[in-house]
């Protein structure tokens, strides 16, 4: 290939220039005799760079001297002026064979940078047409969607994308082609060889010709299927304890101390009986929705968190819109600024009107055993003092007892005996 360029650039263009100014030279380019030997030295540098310029600027040089400089078709020379002529154009020559030589290895780094960027790069690059064949796909593309580089060539990227999102993608691509759009950026799925579902983070941009015409997409692929997956989870574990604080009957809360401004969440909202379009109840007007003893209560350990930082946990006793009562444990701690000052408290509100409710059935229940005891244990005393006159009548008849007693008798035997 470089053979063939430094043949071209060094013979063929100066051979044709010669023609064509033989051909031309009588009437109408006669006397300038280097006219067409300019833009043959200046292709000969193009094509050939360092050396095929130079050559080219030696073969223009020698045909020009032979044919066109006075006298002609010998090498000596008539005048001062055309041994100057010699000169610049030989200096002109060299000039273009340095330019380009110089263009065509910035050239050759820029083409090397950009194949190790495209093929060592750390995601997914693609040349792609735009009716959606692969034209060049790099290394990690290939490792992306389980494709051999060749496999991908023979298909489009339609054949791999994920059907539920074909549809985002082509909509991007046509927006795209209408100049609607520079470029787009799109998460999607790809198909993989083995039928796994692959998650991608895709970046298009369009490259167009001179002409105005689509030429091809440049695609970037990267790989996002472990933070997909991270993000499922996240998901799915907020579902999981959304669901546990629902069963709980938890919500959480924060107040902000320097704007006043109280977030909830959705669970104390239906604890409290609040619509949740309505903004959160601050201080003190929320103290208002308890009975008097509970409010009370709440204030003043909410107070000793402001002022100390002490975290506090307090049943609170507590009246809904609906004149309905219920009980929530409000648990709340302090949150400092670099200064170690209290800036805001936040903390958790639970329904216990379940367990209140529970604890004051078992009170009632012990209540009742108590008062059950008690009366039968009166019952069983009155039934040993019977007993025990009985037993004293039969020794004054001298009788044998009829009860045995031997039970009760132990402890004031042994009490005798002390």
């Amino acid at each position: 290939m470089k053979l063939r360029r430094y043949v071209v650039s060094t013979l063929v263009f100066p051979a044709v220039a010669c023609a064509l100014q033989l051909l031309l030279w009588d009437p109408w380019i006669q006397p300038y005799v280097w006219f067409l030997f300019f833009p043959a030295a200046f292709l000969g540098a193009w094509v050939g760079g360092l050396a095929g310029g130079l050559g080219c600027t030696l073969v223009s040089t020698l045909l020009v001297w032979y044919f066109f400089i006075p006298a002609r078709l010998s090498f000596t020379v008539a005048s001062l002026s055309s041994i100057f002529s010699i000169v610049i154009f030989m200096v002109m020559g060299g000039l273009f064979a340095l330019m380009f030589e110089r263009l065509h290895r910035m050239q050759a780094l820029m083409r090397a940078g950009f194949e190790a960027t495209f093929e060592q790069a750390a995601v997914g690059i693609a040349l792609v047409a735009p009716d959606g064949r692969w034209l060049r796909v790099n290394r990690k593309l290939s490792e992306i969607v389980g494709y051999a580089p060749h496999e991908l060539l023979e298909r489009r990227f339609q054949d791999i994308t994920h059907p539920d999102d074909l549809n985002t993608d082509l909509g991007q691509v046509r927006r795209m082609l209408a100049r609607e759009i520079d470029t787009y950026t799109l998460e999607k799925r790809y198909v993989r060889k083995d039928g796994s579902i692959v998650w991608a983070n895709l970046t298009v941009t369009l490259v167009w010709t001179p002409d105005g015409e689509p030429d091809h997409f440049i695609s970037v692929v990267e790989d996002i299927s472990v933070r997909k997956a991270a993000e499922t989870a996240l998901i799915d574990n907020r579902e999981r304890l959304r669901e546990a604080q629902r069963l709980a009957g938890l919500g959480y809360w924060h107040w902000d101390l320097a704007t006043g401004v109280h977030r909830w969440s959705e669970d104390i909202y239906g604890l409290y009986g609040r619509d949740p379009a309505l903004p959160p109840l601050g201080y003190p007007e929320i103290y208002a929705r308890f009975v008097q003893e509970s409010g009370q209560r709440l204030r003043a350990a909410v107070e000793r968190c402001i002022q100390a930082g002490a975290p506090y946990e307090c049943d609170a006793e507590m009246i809904r819109p609906d004149h309905t009562s219920c009980w929530i444990t409000v648990r709340g701690e302090a949150s400092r600024d670099e200064q170690g000052r209290v800036v805001a408290l936040h903390g958790t509100v639970q329904d216990i009107t379940e367990r209140k409710r529970t604890e004051e059935e078992l009170k009632r229940r012990n209540g009742e055993l108590e008062l059950f005891n008690s009366a039968a244990l009166g019952r069983e005393m009155r039934m040993l003092e019977l007993k025990r006159e009985i037993n004293g009548l039969a020794r004054e008849l001298e009788r044998e007892p009829p009860y045995d007693l031997s039970f009760a008798d132990v402890p004031s035997q042994q009490d005798g005996a002390r």
